[in-house]
């Protein structure tokens, strides 16, 4: 009798004949899902939309940027040229060239777009480039960046900062389109709209709004939704994804709008060498200047003066325009330390009031072409380039713009004029005022809170003497009746000292040394005096003395503007009506019957706390100023590190969930034993994330067959590879097994993945760390594995 041979153990020949059908309809669907992610991109619905997420980017950041630079013409400029370049490359891909080949030519039309545009008569034909055109484009890129330190916000929009705004958007478009289509990882453009969006967070005056930020956000949302959309064909396939970008850009809005003391943030000056002069309006400088997150040195002074003394840099005296400026004023060189003669309007013997005075000035870390020195200097000598002097207000400047390092000496009067001298001199009617007829003007429209608040001075002062205004007008600033306080903050939120920002510093009585020093001058011009605002420096803080000699320490937040208003014979006097900052001249005290001065609120306060009279004038009132700085540069760098730390967040966020499915993988398989299902989704992912090519829709053995093929394990990994994929291939074809349990898959599975991480490259270990691409998946794996587990538990 014959005997039988027995079966075969494994899968009956009509299991493996199944087995080999659903591998054979897995590699096709496989083939022609890697046709659609390696061949060309085919513009579908998904692929426009993709353009379209990318262009809603665009404009999110070019919606932040309004602000910065006047009109709408740039933004117009920026959205077009972005527009015609991915809509330029979505046509090509539509009509079947590759995404790489369309970027291309996208980098080809932006380049001939700009020769055509701004320089046509240097190219061939308008568009070919040549040396010329390169020289030519160069030089564009040198006045754009030029015009940008030059001006203020909001900028005028001048045709080499349109040019500059148009190379930016194309650049910025070329970019976001490289990452999402090119090197398809759309989740990565979060970083680069994210750095766009630091630059208005700092430049602009009133911050980063939470519109743009909101904006932002969902233009990058629906990047991924159509990114997911385009690569698996379904909604549900980015859900996750979208979830988690949806869940931390809600939360990051949610933060910045509420949490306390995290406000919008202005323009803070960057570390960095002190710049003073640079731009159209210095006053923007000073402000900035004066929020820098850590004072910065400027200088040393050494002087024997009892009353340590302003370092003037320039006067602003024209206001006829939107904000003030400079009048220059005729220049003679100081050739050898050739001496200036003559003071503005000093025609008066002030009977010894007047002395002469050395100080002796080490530049650290300043970067303008005015030379600081106190007024009315005399004599400047030791400086490394050509200086030179205007004769209207004595400006002292040197060609090259760059001070640090150098060392010089003044020779200065230090004017102490009585107020009886003061009265006792040439009334207006009665001297020549042709010289200082302009520092009297003012626009037409002044505004009637300005006026009114003159008149109601002027009713108030001692007397009709224009010095007795003067001072009522100082007074009244002064006064703690009138509660002027101190903040750096611009009273309406743009820098600058226009009519419309002295009127509402006037109203919200808040604000920093330009706008009481506008204020006041403007409020003077009201009342016939001529006046102008003075910039330089505060007299810093003592740091050492040898003998009569002090020597001060000057830092940027001594920056500093005051008003100087003149009086015939006399010529230009300083004021200061800045509260808590400087101290007032001697001139501008109430006297005692004796004839000396008395000390103001500030000086009393100075000169009880100071430990020698020498150092006393200022000393307190800076160390005031400094913790009032010191205050709120701390609360803007602590905004400012939360807003980086919630972009951080957001952009942390897909890394972050893909690690917790990692790890909840893992901790079941150790702990519970689960299906290998699991192991292999975990298997699966990784490669993905990696680039090696996987799709849910082949079966486990032609993916383990693919992934050899492309990985090139060792035998120990190829072993514990096989092991995993029998046990998945067991399970899913195999009769069920109630008792089983798989502990031993997780080991397999960690030295499996670590092993594909080892074999790619650090940058795309980073990549797939920082943005995984297996977030984008579809979740059928997840949920058959769910379902399978929820049988495995029923059966038990």
């Amino acid at each position: 009798m014959r005997r039988r041979m027995p079966r075969p153990r494994g899968r009956s020949p009509w299991r493996r004949s199944c087995t080999r059908r659903a591998d054979s309809r897995g590699r096709a669907m496989l083939d022609r899902r890697q046709s659609r992610l390696t061949g060309p991109l085919v513009a579908t619905r998904g692929s426009w939309n993709v353009s379209l997420g990318l262009f809603l980017e665009v404009i999110a950041c070019s919606i932040a940027l309004v602000g910065l630079i006047q009109g709408g013409g740039w933004w117009f400029a920026l959205v077009g040229t972005s527009a015609l370049l991915l809509v330029l490359s979505a046509a090509l891909r539509s009509v079947g060239v590759r995404a790489w080949a369309a970027l291309i030519v996208d980098v080809v039309v932006f380049g001939l777009l700009i020769q055509l545009v701004y320089v046509p008569r240097q190219a061939v034909l308008g568009l070919i480039p040549t040396r010329e055109s390169v020289h030519g484009i160069g030089l564009l890129f040198q006045e754009a960046a030029f015009a940008i330190q030059s001006q203020h916000t909001p900028a005028e929009p001048l045709p080499e900062l349109i040019f500059f705004v148009v190379v930016f958007g194309g650049a910025l478009t070329i970019l976001l389109d490289l990452i999402a289509v090119v090197l398809r990882i759309p989740a990565v453009t979060a970083v680069v709209v994210g750095g766009v969006l630091i630059v208005p967070a700092i430049l602009q005056p009133s911050g980063l709004s939470l519109i743009a930020l909101g904006g932002a956000a969902a233009a990058w949302l629906v990047l991924l939704a159509a990114d997911g959309r385009l690569r698996f064909g379904s909604r549900g396939a980015s859900t996750v994804a979208l979830s988690v970008g949806a869940s931390a850009t809600l939360i990051a809005l949610i933060i910045a709008a509420t949490a306390p003391g995290f406000v919008e943030q202005g323009r803070v000056a960057p570390a960095g060498p002190v710049s003073v002069g640079d731009t159209v309006n210095p006053l923007v400088d000073l402000g900035a200047d004066l929020r820098r997150p850590t004072p910065v040195d400027v200088l040393q002074y050494t002087t024997a003066s009892t009353t340590p003394e302003y370092l003037q840099l320039t006067t602003l005296d024209d206001i006829r325009g939107t904000d003030w400026a400079h009048t220059p004023g005729h220049i003679t060189p100081l050739a050898g330390g050739t001496g200036i003669t003559g003071t503005p309007g000093l025609t008066t013997d002030l009977g010894g009031s007047a002395h002469t005075v050395t100080t002796k000035i080490s530049v650290q870390n300043l970067r303008t072409s005015w030379v600081p020195a106190p007024y009315p200097a005399r004599k400047v000598a030791g400086l490394q380039a050509q200086s030179n002097f205007q004769d209207n207000d004595l400006t002292i400047f040197a060609p090259g713009g760059v001070l640090s390092g150098q060392h010089y000496t003044t020779t200065s009067l230090d004017l102490e004029p009585t107020p009886a001298q003061i009265a006792s001199a040439a009334s207006l009617g009665g001297e020549d005022l042709s010289a200082v007829r302009s520092d009297l003007e003012l626009p037409r429209d002044v505004p009637s809170i300005i006026t009114d608040t003159a008149n109601e001075i002027a009713a108030g002062a001692a007397s009709p003497n224009e010095f007795d205004i003067a001072l009522a007008i100082q007074q009244y600033f002064q006064s703690s009746i009138n509660d002027f306080t101190y903040s750096t903050d611009s009273p309406d939120t743009v820098d600058g000292a226009s009519l419309a920002v002295i009127a509402k510093f006037l109203q919200v009585r808040e604000g920093y040394c330009v706008h009481f020093a506008s204020a006041m001058a403007v409020l003077a011009r009201v009342l016939g005096i001529p006046s102008r605002i003075a910039i330089g420096y505060l007299p810093g803080t003592p740091v050492g003395a040898k003998g009569k000699q002090v020597t001060y320490q000057v830092d940027s937040s001594d920056l500093h503007a005051w008003p100087q208003l003149y009086f015939p014979g006399v010529g230009w006097l300083n004021f200061e009506p800045t509260v808590s900052r400087g101290a007032a001249p001697s001139y501008t005290l109430a006297t005692t019957p004796d004839g000396s001065p008395t000390s103001s609120p500030q000086q009393t306060t100075s000169a009880s706390a100071a430990p020698t009279p020498t150092l006393s004038p200022r000393a307190l009132p800076n160390e005031q100023a400094a913790t009032s700085t010191n205050a709120v540069a701390a609360r803007n760098g602590v905004q400012l590190e939360l807003g980086i730390l919630i972009l951080l967040a957001v952009l942390a966020a897909p890394g972050l969930a893909r690690l917790i499915r990692r790890r909840g993988r893992l901790t079941r398989l150790r702990e519970e034993g689960a299906l290998p299902d699991v192991a292999w989704a975990e298997i699966r992912d990784t490669a993905q994330d990696l680039g090696f090519a996987a799709s849910p829709t082949e079966t486990p053995r032609a993916f383990a067959e693919r992934l050899r093929s492309d990985w090139h394990p060792d035998a120990a990994h190829r072993r514990d590879l096989d092991d995993i994929l029998a046990q998945v291939e067991l399970t899913e074809f195999g009769p069920p097994r109630p008792w089983g349990r798989y502990f031993e898959l997780a080991d397999k599975t960690v030295s499996v993945t670590a092993a594909m991480r080892a074999s790619r490259h650090w940058t795309t270990r980073l990549i797939a760390t920082v943005a995984p691409r297996s977030l984008l998946t579809a979740i059928g794996d997840r949920g058959r594995a769910a379902v399978r587990a929820s049988t495995y538990d029923r059966r038990l």
